[in-house]
Order: structure tokens, then sequence, then C-alpha cells
């Protein structure tokens, strides 16, 4: 998440929608890359937390808003943004705002945390 972040910004962000822009090199970035080739790792990738409970994955990646706290999201290429859709009573807003602005990596592992913690629980199980 740390590095996703470089290549990502947030355009336009009310409590429980989020739209975030993000810059083309992202393609190339190695994490996404790791992602790709690797799609049962994205909770400890994106999150840097290495134990999570056994949970599908893949239905996951392919129906994100399996995941709890995510109503809707919606890709836009073109215009090079992804709208989310969430509730704001798993996903705090200003947790949100911190993580995308503050420059304070031990901060952003800290967010993540408790965004991790928050929501844990209610991940969908094999």
């Amino acid at each position: 998440m740390l590095e996703l972040r470089r290549c990502i910004q947030v355009a336009h962000h009310i409590p429980g929608r989020i739209r975030l822009r993000f810059d083309t090199k992202i393609v190339n970035d190695p994490v996404l890359q790791d992602l790709k080739k690797n799609p049962e790792n994205w909770l400890t990738t994106l999150f840097g937390i290495d134990s999570w409970p056994q949970i599908d994955h893949r239905a996951i990646l392919e129906n994100p808003t399996m995941m709890p706290g995510l109503k809707h999201v919606r890709l836009n290429l073109p215009g090079r943004t992804v709208v989310v859709e969430y509730d704001a009573a798993v996903w705090q807003p200003a947790w949100l705002d911190e993580l995308m602005h503050t420059g304070d990596a031990g901060r952003v592992r800290s967010i993540l945390g408790r965004m991790a913690e928050t929501f844990v629980d209610r991940l969908p199980r094999n």
C-alpha cells in the first residue's frame, strides 16, 4: 500500500464515497505486478499483515463488494479513476483521508492495522 500510494491521489472524498485518480505508471508498479501474479496474497500485500483467517481470496477479488464495508466499486480506465462507495462505520473517512495524505510510513501501517482489525472478523470464510 505504501508503494501504491505514490501512484494514487484522492480526486474527491465525502464520507461513504471516494474517487481515486491513478497515474498510468501504476500498471508497471512492482507491487501491482506481484498482486497480478499472486492474487491470493492481496491482503498481505496491501495491508502488510501476515496472518489472516482463511477466506475465499479469489471470490473477493472477482467481486470486491464481498469485502465487508465495500458497497460498490466502479473503475473508469479512460478517466484513470476508481470510485469506491463504502460503509463509513467500517472504513472511517478520517482514516482514508490520513492514509492517502500522511507522509509518515509508521502512521500508514498503524491506520492499515486499525482498518484491518475493524473488518477482519466480518470477512467471508472458505
